[in-house]
């Protein structure tokens, strides 16, 4: 089985952060690299002039395989420690490696991609778990007549994601030759954009988004899926309070003009519609709150549904603080009104109802994204 050498190795590596000092300045020479160097070529290149702990460990496994496993003729192995294990990949023929763990040790990938000019694309992705957790892509262009790695940029930056604070993850193709950039919200499904290759550059695809489950309401048991019901095609992400913790918006077009739209946020765990929009007669705003105890602001998704009641949920982020329903009372049409705190995580009042402030036009926040849901 592969030997570490862990404290040894790491002892002589950089870290993360020494590598982003230094990569996009950083012209490698690759030795011997010819006209069509494999992806382990391009990664030693690499590893000699910013040597790390994965990069070395997986140079060792493409240089002396270990016993291991070996799937669809790609060397793959496992240390074979409980506590610390880890697989290794390297697949020269379609130009990927990485080494990939469920524990917190450090992580890689790379990938090489052909341009039709003789050049190559090489990317690295370092995920560094200790310390300071830090996610690293590095990209560069190989040209075959000099033998050197230039750096170069790539989708990461032209990238902009739909909150400024947005967490970014990508991924390099085990297979295939699509590169993805994945944007993640607390308590929200990954937003995946698809770039696809032509053999010259990467050109933006499509959006992705999981089939996921949610409830039509706060205080409903019901469960349903995003690709239910109204086919939604468009998707944003709307930051009332500036924080970073958006809600989620779904809307569908009718000759150019919004048709339905939903709103989601997050109660007790699950994802929840805080109310819709449609043609024939459902409405919703968005007020100013109250600040939460905390002195954070809060906003006020105000739901009327079909029958004439009133929802209001009270929304600190993209999590539902409570909710007060202001119903007709239709067994007794002389006693008015219901109202109430029907949702809640205790001692809320309904006095939010005489509290609205500014009305908040969603009109002038919101850039739609057409969407394709995928099944997991």
């Amino acid at each position: 089985m592969l030997a570490l050498g862990a404290s040894s190795v790491k002892a002589q590596t950089l870290d993360n952060a020494d590598v982003n000092a230094q990569w996009f300045k950083t012209t490698i020479p690759v030795e011997n690299g010819g006209q069509a160097p494999d992806v382990v070529k391009l990664l030693r290149a690499f590893h000699e002039a910013m040597p790390t702990w994965v990069t070395g460990e997986v140079l060792q496994q493409a240089d002396h395989p270990a016993k291991g496993t070996r799937l669809s003729g790609t060397a793959s192995i496992w240390d074979g420690k409980e506590d610390d294990d880890f697989r290794i990949l390297v697949d020269r023929k379609n130009g990927y490696v990485d080494l990939e763990s469920e524990t917190d040790i450090d992580q890689m990938s790379a990938c090489v991609w052909r341009k039709d000019n003789g050049h190559r694309i090489f990317a690295i992705s370092l995920y560094e778990q200790h310390v300071m957790p830090q996610n690293l892509l590095c990209w560069y262009d190989y040209d075959p007549k000099t033998q050197k790695m230039t750096p170069a940029k790539g989708p990461l930056e032209e990238f902009v994601p739909s909150i400024k604070d947005a967490d970014i993850g990508w991924s390099l193709p085990m297979t295939g030759t699509d590169f993805t950039l994945t944007e993640y919200y607390v308590g929200f499904p990954g937003i995946t954009h698809v770039y696809k290759w032509d053999r010259k550059q990467f050109n933006f695809d499509h959006i992705e988004m999981p089939d996921f489950e949610y409830r039509p309401a706060v205080d409903s048991k019901a469960i349903h899926h995003i690709s239910e019901g109204n086919a939604w095609t468009h998707y944003c992400m709307l930051d009332l309070t500036g924080k970073g913790n958006p809600l989620l918006a779904f809307c569908n077009f009718y000759d150019g003009e919004i048709g339905d739209l939903m709103l989601i946020g997050e109660f007790k765990g699950n994802l929840v519609s805080l109310g819709t929009m449609t043609q024939d007669g459902e409405k919703l705003n968005v007020f100013r709150g109250p600040k939460h105890r905390n002195g954070e602001d809060q906003v006020i998704v105000v739901h009327r549904d079909m029958a004439g009641g009133l929802w209001y949920n009270v929304v600190l982020g993209n999590l539902v603080q409570y909710q007060v329903c202001d119903l007709p009372n239709f067994s007794e049409a002389d006693a008015g009104r219901t109202v109430k705190v029907t949702a809640g995580f205790g001692g809320e009042t309904t006095d939010i109802i005489g509290d609205l402030g500014e009305w908040i036009d969603l009109s002038k926040l919101w850039r739609w994204q057409p969407l394709e849901f995928r099944e997991e």
